[in-house]
């Protein structure tokens, strides 16, 4: 069985908490496990060849890059919402930034996993997505992780949770499902089409549920990894995979470097 990850950053993320990920990565994955992390922008030169496992390629993507270029200039698109409302008689006007709609901002991660197709061994059967805001936390290989990625007969396996959008910070992939390419490309459409400002909400998470429900209507198989954590603001620390990462949602958890006891159930 073979496993590769990717994620994507640039230089300030990188900065920030992407070269940390990227070395506890190296040091914890066995060696036969892959990261490929698509950069925006340059690549710090430490990290090119830093080990045999960890591929970096510049994001160089055509689709994303016509996504940009029709769309990226609209402030709506950037999160920007304008609503109107009536106070003391006077119409009024009011502006303020909704990450719901920042569909430039959450962009990146499936035109990356788009873009990384190309560079994937033909015989790669697995492919997981993560955030780069990732603790690595033990050492880990394909058996570790088989039980949270897809089955023969899933597409994907997924965070999900109870009445709100998944937690897309993590994203196992069947490589060797026929129907795996035609899903990331109609996920790539719907960016590049325009269609992306028709639906309800523009970030990724809310894309990935909406086009993995077209697919279950199709009787498309998925993969729930949720667990206990289906019913938890924060199911990827309450799925199992907190046994050998964690993921720092937010910007506290970042600032802070793990999630905090509370986050945990049981605990």
């Amino acid at each position: 069985m073979s496993l590769a990850f990717v994620s994507t950053m640039n230089k300030k993320l990188y900065d920030e908490y992407g070269k940390r990920f990227i070395n506890e990565f190296i040091d914890n994955a066995h060696e036969d496990i892959k990261l490929f992390i698509i950069f925006e922008g340059n690549c710090p030169n430490e990290i090119i060849n830093l080990k045999k496992n960890l591929i970096t390629i510049p994001l160089m993507n055509a689709e994303h890059n016509k996504f940009i270029r029709f769309f990226g200039n609209l402030f709506e698109a950037k999160g920007l919402k304008v609503r109107f409302f009536e106070e003391n008689g006077q119409k009024k006007i009011n502006l303020n930034q909704d990450y719901k709609f920042n569909a430039v901002r959450f962009s990146f991660k499936p035109f990356s996993i788009h873009q990384v197709l190309e560079y994937l061994p033909d015989d790669l059967e697995y492919l997981i997505w993560t955030d780069a805001d990732l603790r690595c936390k033990k050492n880990f290989n394909f058996n570790s992780l088989q039980r949270f990625l897809p089955s023969k007969d899933e597409l994907m396996s997924y965070l999900g949770r109870r009445n709100q959008y998944s937690e897309c910070g993590f994203l196992g992939f069947n490589l060797e499902h026929n129907e795996f390419e035609n899903f990331i490309n109609r996920i790539i459409k719907i960016y590049t089409s325009g269609e992306i400002f028709s639906l309800q909400e523009w970030h990724d998470s809310f894309i990935w549920d909406h086009v993995r429900s077209e697919y279950e209507n199709k009787e498309i198989k998925f993969k729930n990894i949720s667990n206990k954590g289906f019913d938890h603001y924060h199911p990827f620390i309450n799925s199992g995979l907190e046994e050998f990462f964690d993921h720092l949602k937010g910007p506290n958890r970042k600032k802070d470097g793990a999630s905090p006891d509370k986050d945990y159930l049981g605990k």
